[in-house]
């Protein structure tokens, strides 16, 4: 198993962004700005201390997720023109919704769904144990232990609910990856209907999984850092990563994964 391309792939979104950081970080920024509009306000408006307002609440960021598939195609759009050699825009950001936004939506939904599925058991251990009064939702929506949460049985479904949702977790990950890169095939083929992207963008994947895991969690030590700079640094590193998987996929529909091997050895990690 040869993981040693990831590099590569790096050396290349590096050299490419030379000069082109600020306009991306300006289209993310306008991004984030308008999501992060829509949660304040949801956390204003929504009473997330009655079950009622929980799901109105999950609801709300279920919806505001299936949008936000709409920006991640402008994000990917600059990433790809990028990688490409066309010029880019900050307000490319909003090109998703002049494309096919209705695909972008429906994507996101089955991947969403698909993900949920790993979720559906620990979501009714849950469910049982806050019956039971093993749980509770406090003010803001925050899971505090509930009144029962001594009795032997609340225990055990409180455990058997965590555990269950590590391995929903797992699951979840499982289906973004195998489907990570279907919005990438929705800018190139926006000619595809919303099935056939989902089947070529799980076949485009077989095979590569590993490899695009290992991508990913080579990021973590510099995201970890960015943390640590009070989150600037993130702005940094999100383009970095999308331009780095930005590449990949060009390697996978090129059938060539050992494209920019001969970058030089410098510019690598």
């Amino acid at each position: 198993m040869n993981f040693a391309p990831h590099t590569n792939y790096k050396g290349i979104a590096r050299e490419k962004l030379l000069g082109r950081y600020s306009t991306i970080i300006g289209a993310i920024l306008i991004m984030q700005l308008i999501l992060f509009a829509v949660s304040y306000i949801t956390d204003k408006v929504v009473d997330g201390s009655t079950t009622m307002g929980v799901v109105i609440y999950l609801a709300i960021v279920f919806i505001t997720g299936l949008i936000s598939a709409v920006f991640t195609v402008g994000e990917l759009t600059i990433y790809m023109k990028l990688t490409c050699g066309d010029p880019i825009s900050m307000w490319q950001i909003f090109s998703g919704f002049t494309g096919h936004p209705d695909k972008a939506i429906i994507l996101q939904f089955l991947i969403t769904v698909r993900s949920l599925l790993f979720l559906i058991p620990a979501a009714i251990l849950f469910g049982v144990s806050y019956a039971m009064g093993g749980v509770s939702i406090i003010n803001g929506g925050d899971i505090a232990m509930g009144p029962n949460a001594g009795d032997p049985v609340c225990r055990a479904l409180i455990t058997a609910c965590i555990v269950v949702s590590a391995l929903g977790l797992i699951g979840c990950v499982y289906v973004r990856m195998r489907y990570s890169q279907v919005f990438y095939m929705l800018i190139d083929h926006p000619e595809y209907g919303t099935r056939e992207i989902m089947d070529k963008g799980s076949e485009l994947m077989r095979g590569h999984m590993w490899t695009y895991l290992y991508i990913n969690l080579s990021f973590i030590p510099i995201m970890l850092l960015g943390v640590l700079s009070m989150g600037v640094g993130l702005m940094y590193i999100q383009p970095y990563r999308g331009v780095t998987l930005t590449e990949f996929y060009m390697a996978l529909v090129s059938g060539e994964l050992n494209r920019g091997r001969n970058i030089d050895v410098v510019i690598n990690d």
